[in-house]
């Protein structure tokens, strides 16, 4: 087997996850297996090493005097190139978090290979003790890794500090990630999953080298004959979470003791000035950082290993080594008594300096009790021997790679790639070309066709099962983080990209907003426009139904998000802001993230707009609130309500996202829909004279009326058709977790993409399906169809709870137009549809009006 290790961390660097990575590469040579290490660089690499691959860190940027590599295209490439010419590798292992982990993560699934993580350490307590800032850290490091590593659904709620909550979204967000995760101990398992992480977790102890052990116990006992003082040894990083200084002040207290200080890090400096000025060099010494074989040995000629850190270390390599020494411990976490045996060591009282200076002190005054210490502690001296340990792992490596594993490889059955793929572009060259044709010719290939949108694959369903199995949530769980950050400074947390519980909540929220008593208000606001509109298109000029289609639509929708006469200057700033905003979440959407970071005049301008209509429309909502007013509007809905089963409401933040979100949706999809709806009126003459025969049994004097929504039975069947004609085509989720789709196993993180257009376009699901025929919805025909196959407005937790609205929207509109004008195609213009957004829109349908007889 070939694994491949990756850490932040040299192998020759000082530290608890570099013993570990060291211990467990030389187990699995020991038996045969092949382990080659990418890590970042330092200056203490002296031997050649050939299975050791160092990548390059970026310039001046180190962390606690490491180096820091980040996950950039070079870095990549250089794994790339070491993967392919170092032969075929199996697992992929993880033990740090941050840069290389994240390169390592993401080479993995570039090459279909199985994740492990290590989560060695408390990255939550560490930024805490070490950063000047620690919420400002921790949210910069979410923010970064977040942008490389999808981080999923939110977190529980738990008692701690907003730094300490950032950094636990960055961990649970790692591990969620990857395939398995190994944690070293237990009470970190129960913290890991009272976070939030749902799958098992594999406890599994770190290990010491067998031959250091065998090595250092060859030396013997060298500990001087009782009688001195104690002799305390320290031994681990010089850094604040380790509490060193404590552990300086403690035995500062007790006379009849010595210290030993072995290891290097930031604290060396302040260390030493504390000594001085306490006066107590001669009994407290500082050595400088050692090799774990050199700290093995020092521990042979103690009485008592200090370990003073409390509520960070998750196990604590030292705590490993002394036992192995059997060196009695002092420490003072309790959660560390899984690691030290009953009897092989005193805990203080507390973590404070008295409590520690106490257990020295009655150690020293009574030695023989080190004496009983070490005759328990010889009893589980092998214990963290790492022949001992990795059976375990090889045993779990083995059950990721195993044919019948429920976990993940990207494909567990191929996958056929669509043609017209260009190197480093993927199918986007394609796609630009022709997006809609591209997508229809990919059902031919498979149930799933491989794409890749440039160097990156996705993967596109191509039968309705296989949609419905993602929407209603059979396949696995899914997230939209991806969108989310393309449009956070318009649209910071919408139904459209909240995932798993708060999705539910959200879209249980607004539901009283859409239900169809409130729909019947909204018909009345809609009525009274579409015959206004209706009234004021000029005759026998040039006008694009396209452009009037936006307009209209969102005259409507913003007309009944909010109807309260303060409601102006909100109604002005979105009709100034809300379509130049939309264009450019999808343009972002569309760019790759280092791209989108570069466009930096358009995104000071997008962030200004946002937060100038964002402003805007919670001054608005902030209003309804102190009025407590009831309107026949969306806003009043949306802030009047309470959740019956919890009692919540939603905050004016979470309603100004949700207007902005059905803004979007109706200046978008429900405008080329009805753009799309008076197209094909125009150019299918009977489905014309049939819908005009309609309006004029039902339309008097060419006014609509709110009502006439549910009695228009033909104009129903011409939208149901248009809206499977040109149904979106494409929608994404990226996968939170393995998924099964068929017999297929796509990786976490995979990008998972259907189309409606395409399954709407198929033969196997739709007699003559480029034929645009409304009868194909009559109750006599309507069975030729499979209703899993009817996808216009998405399945499942997705399906778009604004549907009813934009059908009454499209309905009043298309009544209002042909009920009162003969629209005049321009035969010199051939309609195109365009894909800049997810709903294919025609670019302009410019005709001639003339009035309608009698009107």
């Amino acid at each position: 087997m070939h694994i491949a290790l990756f850490s932040d961390f040299h192998p020759a660097t000082i530290g608890g996850i570099q013993s570990s990575m060291r211990a467990q590469r030389r187990g699995l040579e020991r038996l045969g297996h092949r382990v080659t290490v990418f890590a970042a660089p330092t200056p203490e690499s002296t031997e050649p090493d050939a299975d050791l691959v160092v990548l390059s860190a970026l310039a001046g940027l180190r962390v606690n005097g490491f180096a820091v590599v980040g996950p950039t295209p070079a870095t990549n490439r250089m794994i790339d190139t070491e993967f392919a010419a170092r032969g075929p590798i199996d697992v992929v292992h993880l033990h740090t978090t941050y840069g290389v982990a994240i390169a390592g993560l993401r080479a993995a699934r570039r090459h279909g290979l199985p994740v492990v993580q290590t989560i060695h350490s408390r990255d939550d307590v560490f930024i805490q003790h070490t950063s000047p800032v620690p919420y400002v850290s921790a949210l910069l490091l979410r923010g970064v890794h977040a942008g490389l590593v999808p981080h999923g659904t939110a977190l529980p709620r738990v008692t701690e500090t907003r730094a300490a909550r950032h950094a636990w979204h960055t961990m649970i967000g790692q591990a969620r990630a990857v395939d398995r995760v190994i944690v070293p101990s237990g009470h970190f398992a129960e913290l890991v999953r009272e976070h939030g992480f749902e799958r098992p977790v594999t406890v599994l102890s770190n290990g010491i080298a067998d031959e250091l052990l065998d090595a250092a116990r060859a030396d013997g006992d060298s500990r001087a004959p009782a009688g001195g003082p104690l002799r305390v040894l320290w031994c681990a990083r010089l850094s604040p979470e380790k509490r060193l200084l404590e552990a300086i002040e403690a035995v500062g207290r007790v006379e009849n003791c010595t210290l030993d200080i072995y290891g290097t890090g930031d604290l060396a400096a302040v260390a030493r000035s504390r000594i001085e000025s306490a006066g107590t060099g001669g009994r407290i010494r500082l050595h400088g950082g050692v090799t774990q074989a050199e700290c093995l040995a020092r521990m042979a000629e103690h009485d008592v290993l200090l370990f003073p850190s409390s509520g960070f270390d998750t196990q604590g390599m030292a705590l490993l080594e002394a036992i192995a020494m059997a060196l009695p411990v002092v420490y003072c976490d309790p959660e560390l008594s899984e690691t030290v045996p009953d009897g092989g060591g005193v805990r203080a009282a507390d973590a404070s300096v008295p409590a520690l200076a106490a257990a020295l002190r009655a150690l020293a005054a009574d030695p023989a009790k080190l004496t009983a210490m070490r005759e328990i502690l010889a009893d589980h001296r092998d214990g963290a021997r790492q022949s001992r340990l990795t059976g375990d792992l090889l045993a779990l490596y083995q059950e990721l790679l195993a044919p019948t594993t429920e976990s993940i490889r990207p494909v567990s059955q191929p996958i056929p790639t669509a043609p017209h793929r260009l190197p480093l572009l993927g199918h986007s060259v394609i796609v630009l070309r022709d997006a809609l044709g591209f997508v229809k010719s990919l059902t031919a290939l498979g149930p799933i066709v491989r794409v890749y949108l440039g160097p990156r694959p996705a993967y596109v369903l191509t039968t309705p099962d296989l949609v419905r199995a993602v929407g209603l949530g059979e396949a696995g769980t899914f997230h939209r983080d991806e969108l989310a950050e393309t449009m956070r400074e318009v649209i910071r947390g919408a139904s459209n990209v909240l995932s798993g519980e708060p999705h539910a909540v959200r879209r249980r929220m607004i539901a009283p907003a859409l239900r169809q008593r409130r729909i019947n208000e909204y018909a009345v606001i809609a009525a009274d426009l579409v015959n206004k509109w209706a009234g004021g298109l000029p005759v026998g000029r040039p006008v694009d139904l396209v452009e009037e289609a936006n307009e209209l639509v969102l005259d409507i929708v913003s007309a009944t998000l909010f109807t309260a006469d303060f409601s102006g200057p909100a109604e002005q700033e979105v009709r100034r802001h809300i379509r130049w905003l939309l264009k450019q979440v999808i343009v972002r959407a569309a760019l790759p993230a280092p791209v989108r970071r570069l466009r930096f005049l358009a995104n000071r301008k997008f962030s200004a707009k946002a937060a100038a209509l964002r402003a805007e429309i919670g001054a608005v909502v902030a209003e309804y609130r102190r009025t407590d007013r009831e309107f026949p509007d969306v806003a009043s809905a949306l802030v009047r309500h309470v959740d019956p089963d919890s009692g919540a409401r939603l905050s004016d933040a979470e309603i100004v996202d949700e207007l902005l979100l059905m803004l979007a949706a109706g200046v978008g999809s429900t405008a080329s829909i009805l753009a799309w709806v008076w197209h094909e009126v125009l150019t299918n003459p009977p489905v014309e004279a049939e819908l005009r025969r309609e309006l004029d049994d039902f339309v008097e004097h060419g006014q609509v009326r709110p009502d006439q929504v549910a009695s228009l039975p033909y104009l129903r069947l011409v939208i149901l058709e248009t809206l499977r004609y040109w149904a979106p085509w494409v929608s994404t989720q990226t996968a939170d977790g393995p998924v099964r789709l068929g017999g297929t196993t796509l990786p976490d993180g995979a990008t998972i993409v259907y189309s409606p257009y395409l399954i709407h376009h198929s033969e196997h699901f739709y007699p003559a399906p480029e034929t645009f025929d409304p009868d194909r919805w009559f109750p006599g025909r309507v069975g030729e169809i499979d209703k899993k196959a009817v996808l216009p407005f998405g399945v499942g937790a997705r399906h778009c709870p604004g549907n009813t609205f934009a059908l009454m929207a499209i309905t009043l509109a298309t009544t209002a137009l042909f009920a009162n004008w003969q629209p005049v195609p321009d035969p010199e213009h051939p309609v195109r549809a365009t894909t800049r957004d997810f709903v294919p829109a025609p670019d302009r349908l410019p005709v001639t009006l003339t009035r309608v007889r009698g009107r």
